[in-house]
């Protein structure tokens, strides 16, 4: 179980981390916690929560968990690296055609 989280600091730092299971193991028995079937009941604290456990177990953070949860603006899925702007074309299916195409060879063709 991987839980990847997007972090945003009050003075604008940023951290990608990834949530693992020994994290959601330790939210589980918090008395915050609750079980990750039901995780959508505290879903932001747990967001929080679990971005906290990850940084600081990983030690890019030293913040304890009243100041990190003071000082954190959000937590939130990170963006997808693949996903373009609405506007931008997928490389990998061809535009749209204008021009009506034909039936490929032996199928049937309504008239």
């Amino acid at each position: 179980m991987l839980i990847e989280l997007r972090v945003e600091m009050d003075d604008g730092t940023t951290y990608d981390v990834v949530a693992d299971q020994r994290d959601v193991a330790r939210w589980e028995i918090q008395d915050f916690g609750c079980p990750i079937g039901q995780i959508d009941t505290r879903m932001h604290l747990a967001y929080r929560w679990l971005a906290w456990s990850a940084l600081t177990r990983r030690q890019q953070i030293t913040l304890s968990w009243p100041d990190f949860d003071r000082d954190c603006v959000e937590v939130i899925d990170p963006p997808d690296a693949d996903e373009g702007t609405a506007g931008d074309v997928d490389p990998g299916q061809p535009a749209p055609s204008a021009l009506a195409s034909s039936p490929s060879p032996g199928a049937p063709v309504n008239r």
